[in-house]
């Protein structure tokens, strides 16, 4: 008999532990009588964590960081400067010096900055007009590539810019010094573009029709993978499975490797904004408040930081000595540093 992970087995649960099952098809042999019951897809992993393992998490933030007048929806970490970088709802970008508490804005505008990154001595923030603000050490431009608000920014291995739009456009972008050019544009049918991450062929994209899908090197855009009911705001290739990782509005975790969706769970009450992975761990933030850390090895629950924000936490990035910081970014206006 042959059946999808997790599994309960009933003659002996100490035998089958979930972490075998982990993104594996499992197969029982039918040679003894045993009972096995196949859990929903949406079966909940969270479970009580042990207080001493819990001390391997922050119970309270570093730094507090506040200045921003609306929601912060972006983060990056700024290494050639020491600093984090951050887009806010009020129309400003600003810098924030490791173990400082005060900013000071790179970019100002009437509406709304959405997505912020940092392309080597660059800093580049993506607004609700569809402009892309770049922060040179001695000057300020401004693209208008886009005619649609800038969701997502991202920067790939080889040093390529990429930028993503409400009505679904993709830009890729090369730099001559301190020029930007762009150099091709994909018309895609994912909806408002939420997210890129690296690939070993090439460049996820994730979308607001809950897609996520392959854009390779050749420049083809592959099919899209309907992982989610709604929006699918992120997308992470786990290399140590071959897996393709997402998040989307529907609070859900999924799991697909090729052709094949493997594993669905809920992992927070609402959506899943975003998830990044450090070291063996899985961290994921959403509109329910809450910041959450998963094992990679067995999808179990680990820890969730405590109150970490009073109202949706809408980002999240690594950074600080060695990437061992975590930054949140939330709409009660302010960024949290917390030590891993």
């Amino acid at each position: 008999m042959a059946c999808s992970w997790p599994a309960k087995i009933g003659l002996n649960p100490q035998r089958f532990r979930r972490r075998r099952y982990w993104m594996n098809k499992v197969t029982i042999s039918t040679a003894v009588k045993i009972q096995i019951t196949c859990m929903p897809p949406t079966y909940n992993l969270f479970r009580s964590v042990n207080p001493y393992f819990c001390r391997m998490f922050p119970q309270a933030p570093l730094l507090t960081l506040r200045g921003h007048q609306g929601a912060v929806y972006d983060l990056a970490w700024d290494a050639s400067d020491h600093s984090w970088i951050s887009a806010g709802g009020d129309g400003v970008v600003a810098r924030w010096s490791l173990g400082n508490t005060d900013g000071n804005a790179l970019f100002q505008h009437a509406s709304p900055f959405f997505a912020v990154t940092v392309w080597d001595d660059l800093v580049l923030g993506g607004n609700h007009t569809g402009e892309i603000f770049v922060k040179t050490p001695d000057k300020h431009s401004v693209y208008t590539p886009h005619k649609a608000p800038i969701f997502a920014l991202f920067v790939d291995g080889q040093n390529r810019l990429w930028s993503g739009d409400g009505a679904g456009v993709v830009g890729m972008w090369s730099r001559d010094v301190h020029s930007l050019r762009l150099e091709q544009q994909w018309n895609t049918s994912l909806g408002k573009i939420r997210h890129f991450s690296s690939h070993p062929h090439g460049l996820l994209v994730t979308g607001g029709s809950g897609q996520w899908c392959l854009l390779d090197e050749a420049g083809t855009l592959h099919p899209g993978v309907q992982a989610h009911a709604r929006s699918c705001y992120w997308a992470l290739h786990l290399e140590a499975k071959n897996v393709v990782l997402s998040g989307g509005q529907d609070g859900q975790l999924h799991v697909q490797r090729d052709d094949e969706s493997l594993l669905t769970l809920d992992v927070h009450q609402s959506a899943v904004y975003r998830g990044l992975i450090h070291g063996s761990t899985l961290w994921t933030c959403g509109r329910d408040k809450d910041v959450k850390a998963w094992s990679l090895d067995s999808l179990d629950a680990l820890n969730k930081l405590k109150l970490p924000h009073t109202r949706s936490v809408n980002a999240m990035t690594l950074g600080g000595p060695d990437g061992t910081h975590l930054a949140t970014g939330s709409d009660d206006r302010s960024i949290k540093v917390w030590a891993l």
